[in-house]
């Protein structure tokens, strides 16, 4: 297991690469435009936030078996996929975008379906995510998982996490906020929406009963989304978040997979 030092020295490389991209990732592009009713957008907001926390804490219920409900609810081939996975398409995905390409009116652009403005910024932040991805390795990680896996994992958590948390949630907070405060209010919120997985009463479920690493886990997840924000925001592309939250995942599975 991921010991907390390795953790925390994650969370603070992420920082560093925070203060890099401040510096030398170029200038923010033109603010969005404000929204009309700002108080509308925060309830917007904090509802979608809220939605997914909820299907982040139903998914850790489920996996530790107080909720013994997680019925299939479609099958492809030999596999099958479960009410949770559905949920987390629901709640990340499906309502966000009915909301702002529905009910606002706004563009697939708008939410960073482009390629980048600026490509100094986007480059950047695939390079840390890389960086990150084969950190493990470092300290003799070796784990390998099904292609199936890997290729399911590119939309489930990654870009279900980055469509909302950076696609939408980032722009709307741009829309009320300074773009300054709009990526670190982003990036707290990624990692808050965490916590049902880090922290589960006493369990810890993903730290193994180890409140150090827990919190390390915290850090480094927040730290990584107000990186993610930061270049998001200078970059208008969600290819460059989604491609860097991928890499640093899986980057070392997809390594001790091939070459292990």
């Amino acid at each position: 297991m991921v010991s907390a030092v390795q953790l925390f020295g994650g969370a603070v490389g992420a920082l560093a690469f925070v203060d890099i991209a401040r510096r030398w990732g170029g200038p923010y592009p033109p603010r969005l435009a404000p929204a009309d009713d700002g108080r509308r957008e925060r309830i917007e907001i904090a509802a979608m936030f809220l939605l997914a926390l909820g299907a982040s804490a139903y998914g850790v219920l489920v996996y530790r078996g107080v909720v013994p409900s997680n019925p299939g609810v479609l099958a492809v081939g030999d596999r099958t996929f479960r009410f949770v996975f559905l949920l987390g398409t629901l709640t990340a995905v499906v309502v966000p975008a009915v909301v702002e390409l529905g009910v606002r009116g706004r563009s697939v652009r708008d939410l960073g379906f482009r390629l980048p403005v600026a490509w100094r910024p986007a480059l950047l932040l695939v390079g840390a995510g890389v960086l990150f991805g084969l950190a493990p390795l470092a300290f003799g990680f070796a784990g390998s998982e099904p292609a199936f896996a890997l290729v399911l994992a590119l939309y489930s958590p990654v870009f279900e996490e980055e469509f909302l948390f950076r696609g939408v949630l980032h722009t709307k907070l741009e829309r009320v906020l300074p773009q300054e405060r709009a990526w670190i209010a982003s990036g707290l919120l990624f990692g808050l929406v965490h916590v049902p997985n880090d922290f589960f009463g006493p369990f810890w479920v993903a730290s193994g009963g180890d409140p150090l690493v827990a919190l390390g886990r915290l850090a480094q997840q927040t730290a990584k989304g107000l990186l993610y924000g930061l270049l998001f925001a200078k970059s208008r592309t969600l290819l460059a978040p989604v491609l860097a939250h991928y890499c640093s995942n899986k980057l070392a599975v997809i390594a001790s997979t091939v070459w292990g």
